[in-house]
């Protein structure tokens, strides 16, 4: 019988309920036996075959993260809000599902990042389908960042922090920091200041074969998050290798799925009525 790794937002009431009629289903109609990763940090007992979350896309990142470390697709079951990451309603989940572990369902790969240290004890490699974040550790300061690409020297930043985005990540927190929306299907990182306190305030689109390099300066340590999840103190003088990460994302997507522009055009209540467009006409 397959395997599924179950991720669910437990402090959202709904998504607590789709999860369990979804369980009961699966093992019911012997679909595939269950095993619940409730923790930040789940220890996988056995290879899975499908990670599914239920939730937004915060459930879906942490989801994302066990299926990349076990080498299986991720489903998103959306529960609330309209996402990037999460689009099957729960009353389709059930189906999908069997079409994913039947192996008929699409599978799309998403670029993924991951933060290495230069000193290889610092801490242990950080993954993230949305970005790898550097910013200050106190609040009424700043951290200073010096940037490096393939071992050329770029600048160093004066700001809140510095982010490193995939095209994935690029509608999230690069996004808020005026970062340029980039479609999921172009390979790149997005090197993006938060709030830099200099003239320069744009962000660097990179080739995903390029290599980041950040190091601590100044006195101000700094704190390395991935996909927003608890954050490492880098001392002073650290340097922090990012790059395109061995692993990337695969995720399970609908027959019928919109397209990208589309989940923008209405996340974002782009103005315009499509109804009132003729798309694709001649002229």
């Amino acid at each position: 019988m397959k395997r599924v790794g179950l991720v669910v937002h437990e402090g959202r009431g709904a998504a607590v309920e789709a999860a369990t009629a979804l369980e009961r289903s699966l093992v019911d109609q012997r679909v595939a036996s269950i095993e619940a990763l409730r923790s930040i940090d789940p220890v996988v007992t056995a290879p899975l075959d499908l990670v599914v979350s239920v939730g937004g896309d915060g459930t879906f990142l942490r989801a994302a993260r066990i299926a990349a470390e076990t080498g299986c697709p991720v489903l998103g079951v959306k529960v609330g809000r309209l996402g990037f990451l999460t689009e099957v309603e729960p009353e389709e989940a059930v189906a999908v599902v069997r079409r994913a572990l039947a192996g008929q369902a699409p599978i799309e790969e998403r670029l993924a990042v991951v933060a290495e240290p230069d000193d290889g004890d610092a801490f242990r490699p950080q993954w993230g389908l949305n970005e790898i974040m550097i910013e200050k550790h106190a609040r009424h300061r700043l951290v200073r960042l010096a940037v490096e690409v393939d071992g050329d020297y770029v600048t160093t930043f004066s700001a809140d922090g510095v982010i490193v985005a995939t095209p994935t990540g690029s509608t999230a927190y690069s996004f808020s920091a005026h970062g340029p929306i980039v479609s999921p299907d172009v390979p790149c990182l997005v090197l993006t200041p938060i709030a830099p306190h200099m003239v320069f305030d744009r962000s660097f689109v990179l080739g995903a074969g390029r290599r980041v390099w950040l190091r601590v300066l100044g006195e101000e340590p700094g704190l390395l998050s991935a996909d927003g999840r608890a954050s490492v103190e880098l001392a002073v003088g650290t340097r922090v290798l990012i790059r395109a990460s061995d692993h990337p994302a695969r995720l399970v997507r609908r027959e019928d799925e919109r397209g990208f522009l589309i989940r923008v055009r209405e996340k974002f209540g782009l103005p315009g009525d499509p109804s009132q467009v003729d798309v694709g006409g001649d002229g």
